[in-house]
């Protein structure tokens, strides 16, 4: 699904990652019958009906109402055991509360400064291989299981259909134009960062450790990157309560080959978890001359 018009976390993840695409999903029949998929089930923070405090989860959308913020829909066409094998996964999940799973803002950082790694691989090799030790960290701490399924949207996708991506995956197309590296810092960005540390007091706990492991690179190091993040989900936050959406939709374009000569194109021999796995990353693996537009009635 295409970003959101406007939307700014969309955009950073646009410049990290080199495509409009900014959410995934998984397209099913709403009603539970045959024939056209009518919504999508995806992560998502949106909150369930009638709910109060609800950190998202599992959720199943109309297209319509996707369609509806501005946003195109894409498909890519499945084998039907592959379908198969994504539906019964989605099965374990209910839009019930304590069914549905939650939404994972902890792994959406992640993904994006595993990004970051590979956008400074090239002249900071020291310092992108720390960012993305400590990205994978967060990850494998933050790992969706049985009892505690908290997904964000390609990971969901990721994990449904049983497919293993690579360090080499996330090196984007050519032409990708990151965030560089001249802004400054903000007094708000570090006692936001600082405030973010102290929700993960026990140390010796697994996430606990990941945690200040990922803060502690980034705090340190790369406060570009932390000013981008925190500016945009703070910007995003306030975009999305405005409760409209103007502007045209955000048009992709063709997937281009990853950037020549990146260093990590020889990765291939690294696993990365399932919550660093990107939008493109999946239309890269499952239909980079298979993907549609899905027309609007």
């Amino acid at each position: 699904m295409t970003q959101i018009p406007g939307e700014p976390l969309g955009q950073l993840m646009e410049s990290l990652d080199g495509t409009r695409f900014s959410h995934s999903g998984i397209a099913v029949r709403l009603d539970g019958g045959s024939g056209p998929a009518t919504g999508l089930a995806s992560a998502l923070a949106t909150k369930l009906d009638g709910e109060g405090f609800d950190v998202g989860g599992v959720r199943w959308d109309p297209f319509g109402e996707l369609w509806d913020k501005h946003r195109d829909l894409y498909c890519i066409p499945m084998s039907s055991a592959m379908r198969a094998r994504a539906l019964r996964y989605l099965g374990e999940f209910r839009p019930e509360p304590g069914e549905e799973g939650t939404f994972s803002l902890v792994k959406l950082v992640a993904v994006a400064v595993a990004l970051r790694a590979v956008e400074i691989a090239v002249d900071e090799p020291a310092h992108a291989s720390e960012l993305f030790s400590a990205a994978s960290e967060i990850a494998s701490a933050w790992a969706a299981t049985d009892e505690e399924p908290s997904f964000y949207c390609a990971e969901l996708v990721a994990t449904a259909y049983g497919l293993t991506f690579f360090r080499a995956d996330l090196v984007p197309p050519g032409g990708t134009t990151g965030i560089g590296g001249d802004l400054e810092e903000s007094w708000w960005v570090r006692r936001l960062a600082e405030w973010l540390s102290d929700r993960f007091e026990n140390i010796d706990d697994p996430r606990g450790r990941a945690w200040a492991s990922l803060t502690s690179a980034l705090a340190g190091k790369d406060w570009d990157f932390v000013v981008n993040a925190v500016g945009a989900s703070t910007r995003s936050a306030i975009f999305m309560l405005r409760g409209r959406v103007d502007g045209p939709v955000a048009t992709p374009s063709a997937l281009r080959e990853p950037i020549v000569g990146h260093p990590d194109l020889a990765r291939t021999d690294i696993p990365v978890p399932p919550a660093l796995v990107t939008p493109r990353m999946l239309w890269a693996a499952f239909g980079r001359e298979t993907i549609r537009r899905i027309e609007r009635p």
